[in-house]
């Protein structure tokens, strides 16, 4: 078994210490005692810690992504305010209709939030653009016409 430096370090240590001590530091007069007394050396050895490698960057670490928090079924204005209390900006968020044949209104706060890109728990980077999908009613989330809301809209389906 190979000694590890690290635990062979504080004997070594202890040694020279003590080599050190024995060589009559103090000194002489004609009678062969010292003058002055040897200082008492006390050691402790202290148990040997792993300490990660410095890196060569002195930047703190960025932060980590945010995560994508859940917004199905809530209003676009809760939405915001949920941004706002996970200090992720509502500036973010980009609100477009559910159905091809519905504009989104200017005033769109009170609408409901069908889908949302990226999806619930996906991380979030700071430079990620949130889009939500919103209906006026939230029953009108799971209703689709081949992305319509009105079957009538539908240019596939034959009248």
């Amino acid at each position: 078994m190979v000694p590890n430096p690290r635990r062979l370090a504080p004997s070594v240590l202890v040694g020279v210490l003590a080599l050190a001590g024995c060589s009559g530091g103090g000194t002489q007069t004609g009678d062969a005692t010292p003058a002055t007394a040897p200082a008492t050396v006390a050691t402790t050895t202290a148990p040997a810690t792993t300490t990660a490698p410095a890196t060569a960057s002195t930047a703190p670490a960025p932060p980590p992504d945010a995560v994508m928090p859940a917004l199905h079924s809530r209003t676009y204005e809760q939405a915001r305010t949920d941004f706002s209390r996970q200090d992720l900006s509502p500036a973010r968020l980009t609100a477009a209709a559910q159905h091809k044949d519905v504009t989104l209104p200017r005033d769109h706060d009170d609408w409901y939030i069908c889908d949302s890109s990226p999806r619930p728990g996906a991380p979030l980077p700071a430079t990620t653009t949130v889009t939500v999908r919103l209906a006026q009613d939230f029953s009108d989330c799971t209703t689709s016409f081949n992305g319509y809301l009105y079957e009538e809209n539908d240019p596939s389906s034959a009248s």
